[in-house]
């Protein structure tokens, strides 16, 4: 049922790739076998290794984009399963579509849900339907060819509205670590509006838990099963050896799939991106959609790349993904990208000499990895927490301020002088002012923390057997405890691929205890050893610091090799991917040495916005100090898509200066969110601007109060 697929023969000439190192041969060929000409025969792609499962959904009793929620029903209470304990296929697709949408979105009417934004909302417009879409939902696993089991979970979804004359599919890679419906209320939400259809990846990472104890695995519904009995069907098994000796000494411990199975998913995010669009091509051409079928029976082809237009977009790891995939894509097949606040890593030897004028402040080192700013924020952010204004939902640690103090790394008189230290720390790290607020919460929930352990274990492709800094996962709060079937039956529906999440905590193997609560400094040991590893030549452990630089250099991006049209949108407040590091230098060197000179990539910094919207409908703090995000990224695909059917003009290079509700319980309305402009109609004042090296970004635009 799941036999793996055997390689198509041939090389692709990798001398003639401009790229700046070389792909694994069976990533070049599935590449191949992407980018390769039209064929008249609809042949199923031999990357597709598992059963395709298709159903239809009515739009009114279940639905393409809300599984039959609508607004109302993504704004109220979670859907219940009639069995906790065995919850069917259907439930755990409606919970996860209800808290994939929740999770990026601020889903509050007072914040622009329903009304500026929403699966019921279109160009500006309400829509009819009310956000329920009807259509057909196909489902199977994708995989790279390397002789590595990776089941790359894909969803192609084929609204009712699709027109086989006026095709296109957008194709949106999950953001963060989630699951296959990671991108539910930002790619679907835009493109079964438009009447595209949507091709959805978990791009490698996705929601896979392998629960040690009970050897228990999801599958690609969710549903679960046996290790044993799942095989290659299991959506992620870990597959280290010693784990009977392993789990003998640290009982109750689950392994999950990007941060354990030593496969680094992060390097093949593009390739998994352009399977998921030439999977949909697959898809649509099967005789039931717009294929066609010749004298002989055989299935045709009625659409392809070229009467087909594709756009991948996303946000975070899935922007990021978007981006690598347009870098790899040199056969045409995608036509344009557009990404809010991208994950995206420049690779370092492309960032040396650039620099960013904000204001009257500047920074010349762009563009650290992901895993050196993390891990920097993981072991100074609960100190610069200190103190920190209530409504920043702040939870400092005096005693990690003078663990910091002890060994030597902070310094000041009282706990005041040392949270100013460490901020300090940080803002010469390249985090801008606007990120100071954001980082306190972020820290709260522990988003800095959890990224440390994953991508640690992930970029140097450590199982869980590895004990990476002494470091685990298990359902908690306190200690690990055993799972039960409850909490394993709704990990699909309600984790995010990435603990803590659902029930699953860091553990710190050290103590048997949850990483936070393990010790006064909030295990400080264990965050300073992840630190350690992000040091290169400089760290103390160099064997495992050096597996972790292999896995980094697989991951970073050439900015240099995108040459289709696209829009990249990022808020400055993002204290997660910080625009530093991310989208300005790789803005910078697409404009400054790419292969068209940056002329097709346009870049718009928001203010008063950050990474997390669900923060803003969460927290009064941030309700009176951000707008969402997510509105820039439906304007953007709204005006990419005009700009690829009819020549309409790309916004412009451009700050977008916001005003968030002055009162927490207002309404946030249109007005106080400007459109962004083509570049003949951007003001002076809010125009980024490249000279050489040298990128200028206004400190304010207009009458912004920042």
């Amino acid at each position: 049922m799941f036999a793996r697929h055997t390689l198509r023969t041939g090389i692709l000439n990798a001398a003639n790739r401009p790229t700046a190192r070389a792909l694994p041969l069976a990533a070049a060929l599935l590449l191949a076998a992407c980018g390769g000409d039209d064929n008249a025969l609809n042949t199923r792609p031999d990357f597709i290794v598992s059963d395709v499962t298709a159903v239809q959904y009515d739009g009114i009793s279940d639905d393409l984009l809300t599984a039959g929620l609508g607004v109302s029903g993504l704004q109220g209470s979670a859907p219940a399963y009639a069995d906790a304990e065995h919850p069917t296929a259907a439930e755990l697709r409606r919970k996860a579509i209800y808290n994939n949408y929740r999770a990026l979105l601020d889903t509050t009417t007072e914040g622009g849900f329903g009304r500026l934004y929403g699966p019921n909302i279109h160009a500006g417009a309400e829509q009819s339907h009310g956000g329920k879409i009807a259509g057909k939902e196909y489902v199977f696993y994708t995989d790279s060819g390397d002789n590595v089991q990776h089941n790359v979970t894909v969803a192609v979804q084929i609204p009712a509205t699709f027109s086989a004359e006026n095709a296109c599919i957008v194709v949106g890679a999950a953001s963060g670590s989630r699951g296959v419906y990671g991108a539910i209320g930002t790619a679907s939400e835009w493109g079964l509006n438009q009447g595209c259809a949507v091709a959805l990846t978990d791009k490698g990472t996705g929601n896979g838990a392998h629960d040690i104890d009970s050897d228990t695995v999801t599958l690609i519904d969710g549903t679960l099963a046996l290790a044993s009995d799942a095989g290659s069907a299991s959506h992620f098994t870990a597959s280290d050896s010693g784990l009977d000796d392993f789990s003998a000494d640290y009982p109750h411990r689950v392994a999950y799939k990007h941060a354990h199975s030593q496969t680094n998913p992060e390097k093949d995010w593009g390739l998994f991106v352009l399977q998921a669009a030439e999977a949909a091509l697959y898809v649509l051409n099967l005789p039931e959609n717009a294929g066609r079928e010749n004298d002989a029976g055989k299935n045709l082809k009625t659409l392809t790349r070229k009467n087909t237009l594709i756009i991948a977009a996303s946000v975070s790891n899935g922007g990021g993904a978007s981006l690598r995939a347009a870098e790899l894509d040199d056969s045409g097949l995608i036509d344009a990208v557009v990404a809010s606040e991208p994950n995206v890593q420049p690779d370092a030897d492309l960032t040396t000499g650039y620099s960013v004028q904000q204001g009257n402040l500047s920074w010349d080192h762009l563009g650290r990895n992901l895993f050196d700013y993390t891990t920097l924020l993981s072991v100074l952010q609960p100190c610069a927490s200190v103190g920190a204004d209530a409504a920043a939902v702040g939870a400092g640690s005096s005693a990690r301020c003078q663990a910091l103090k002890a060994a030597g790394l902070l310094s000041g008189d009282d706990d005041a002088a040392l949270a100013a230290d460490a901020q300090q720390q940080l803002r010469d790290y390249g985090l801008v002012p606007e990120q100071d607020f954001t980082q306190h919460a972020n820290s709260t929930i522990k988003v800095p923390q959890s990224i440390a352990v994953t991508y640690a274990n992930a970029y140097g492709r450590f199982g869980v057997t590895d004990n990476l800094c002494d470091f685990s996962l298990a359902f908690g709060p306190a200690m690990p405890t055993a799972a039960t079937t409850t909490q394993m039956a709704d990990l699909f529906a309600s984790g995010n691929g990435i603990p803590p999440s659902a029930g699953v905590v860091l553990i710190n193997n050290q103590t048997g205890t949850e990483d936070r609560s393990s010790t006064a400094d909030q295990n400080l040991d264990g965050h300073l050893c992840l630190r350690d590893l992000a040091l290169g030549d400089d760290a103390t452990d160099q064997t495992r610091a050096q597996r972790l630089a292999t896995g980094i250099a697989e991951v970073s991006a050439d900015p240099r090799k995108l040459k289709v049209p696209a829009v990249i949108v990022h808020g400055r407040a993002d204290a997660i991917i910080p625009i530093n590091h991310s989208s300005r230098p790789y803005f910078a060197i697409n404009h400054n040495e790419g292969t068209n000179k940056g002329s097709d990539l346009r870049y718009v910094e928001v203010l008063n916005a950050h990474h997390l919207d669900l923060l803003n409908g969460l927290f009064a703090g941030y309700k009176t100090r951000y707008v969402g995000l997510h509105y820039y990224f439906g304007q953007a695909l709204d005006q990419m898509y005009a700009h690829l059917r009819d020549g309409s003009p790309l916004p412009g290079n451009q700050v977008i200066a916001t005003t968030p509700r002055s009162d927490a319980s207002a309404q946030l309305t249109a007005a106080s969110l400007p459109a962004m402009q083509p570049a003949d109609s951007v003001s002076s004042d809010c125009l980024i601007q490249l000279d050489g090296k040298a990128l200028t970004v206004p400190e304010t635009c207009g009458s912004s109060e920042i």
